[in-house]
């Protein structure tokens, strides 16, 4: 078993990934939040503007939540500084 050290998280490798898995996961809430709600405001769109309400959500909360994991990780890249980093144990394959 190898113990390493990560003391700091490079955010332009999180953006390359985390906005596309944000864009697929929002399109899911999105689904259940504007097509298949009857409650609230979204019960009375129409299909185009129900659409175009998606189309919102999917923007919003995938820029949203960009802008929140930049500030996590900067915040863990701060933190870490302070207290080492945080041990990661990794096994060889079998």
């Amino acid at each position: 078993m190898s113990l390493y050290n990560v003391k700091k998280i490079q955010v332009s490798s999180v953006l390359k990934v985390l906005p596309a898995i944000y864009v697929v996961s929002g399109a899911f809430l999105g689904l259940f939040s504007v097509f298949f709600s009857q409650a609230g405001s979204s019960a009375a769109l129409s299909f185009v503007a129900k659409i175009l309400a998606w189309i919102g959500f999917v923007a919003t909360y995938t820029i949203a939540m960009v802008i929140s994991t930049i500030i996590v990780v900067w915040l863990f890249n701060f933190v870490s500084k302070l207290n080492n980093g945080i041990v990661i144990s990794l096994e060889p394959k079998e």
